[in-house]
């Protein structure tokens, strides 16, 4: 029963994620926590799961398209040490604080987003430039290593406003570069003795299924369902984090 459970769960939050970029965490940690897996080894199979998924979202939003390499390779750079950074703030800052933080942080987004709806809808010019973009990623590799959720709007938002991307493209970049992220903090939790096969097994199998449909859903529907998604799904992120759902 509890696989089925862990398997369901799984493929629900990446289905819904795959589409928003508002990440499948806020789904499973409550639920990886309520079946008694503690803290670290909830992050560590929800690290396991992005690593496994991500990649195929990044191909389904980013199949015939040229990509950025050089921008690619700095925001991983960047992103790791940020990732390494955050394996060591979490077992030292105030959790529930830095939630809430989040949580408000990412409410203004999606009423940044839900006032301009031509924000992504096309390619436009950049405004930032690759450096500064990468040097961006620090936080983000941060933010990925310990909680996640979220992370996806923040890099889409960062890439369709500071290098001009629409936002499914943005969205398949964000997947490229989690990717080596999640694959990094899964390393550390991982050397830490925080995995459990009872839960990363069926999870991660469940995450790389909903992935794949939720990504063809989303590259197909376009942009529309996204934005809606990216909007609905991060608001009621938001709300959760900031009020301590």
């Amino acid at each position: 029963m509890q696989i089925m459970i862990v398997f369901s769960v799984a493929f629900l939050a990446s289905l819904l994620s795959s589409m928003s970029g508002a990440g499948s965490a806020m789904l499973t940690t409550p639920v990886w926590l309520s079946l008694g897996f503690p803290l670290p080894v909830a992050i560590a199979s929800n690290q396991m799961n992005g690593a496994a998924w991500t990649l195929i979202a990044a191909r389904n939003y980013l199949r015939g398209r040229t990509l950025d390499w050089p921008l690619i390779r700095f925001m991983v750079y960047f992103g790791v040490a940020g990732a390494y950074a955050g394996t060591v703030i979490v077992r030292s800052v105030d959790g529930d604080l830095l939630q809430r933080v989040i949580g408000c942080i990412i409410i203004c987004m999606v009423v940044v987003v839900g006032f301009n709806p031509s924000l992504g809808r096309s390619e436009s010019e950049p405004c930032l430039s690759r450096l500064v973009t990468a040097l961006l990623a620090f936080p983000l590799g941060v933010y990925e290593s310990f909680f996640g959720s979220g992370n996806g709007l923040f890099t889409s938002l960062l890439l369709s406003k500071g290098r001009g991307f629409p936002l499914l493209t943005a969205l398949g970049y964000y997947y490229v570069v989690a990717f080596t992220w999640n694959c990094f903090a899964v390393a550390i939790y991982t050397t830490a003795g925080f995995a459990d096969s009872r839960l990363m097994v069926p999870s991660t199998a469940g995450s790389m299924l909903g992935a794949y449909f939720g990504s063809r859903i989303g590259s197909r529907k376009g942009y529309g369902l996204v934005r809606v998604l990216f909007l609905a799904v991060g608001g009621v992120l938001g709300l959760k984090l900031a009020l301590g759902w």
